[in-house]
């Protein structure tokens, strides 16, 4: 079975921390939110770039693909990603 998720960069043009959500309108908001956080926290701190908002296809893992992931190092995402497009972008 197969789903889309929509996520936002945490750091521009990185995967590390990258945040989920399950609509497009909900990782905009979200990305917003996280925009307006670090604001507040540092007013006068570096602009964050272009952040990418990325429609994710994902297959959910059979049993055996969770065996094998829970007992190695890969990663869930990278198992179950079909496809991941940009599909938008915040901005500074």
């Amino acid at each position: 079975m197969e789903f889309i998720v929509y996520c936002h960069e945490i750091i521009a043009g990185s995967d590390v921390g990258m945040h989920f959500a399950r609509t497009l309108a909900q990782s905009k908001a979200k990305v917003g939110e996280y925009r307006a956080a670090l604001r507040h926290i540092d007013p006068t701190g570096e602009p964050l770039g272009t952040l990418g908002i990325y429609e994710v296809v994902l297959r959910m893992p059979d049993v055996a693909t969770m065996i094998d992931l829970l007992n190695s190092p890969e990663s869930l995402l990278s198992t179950c990603m079909v496809s991941r497009k940009p599909v938008a972008f915040a901005v500074d």
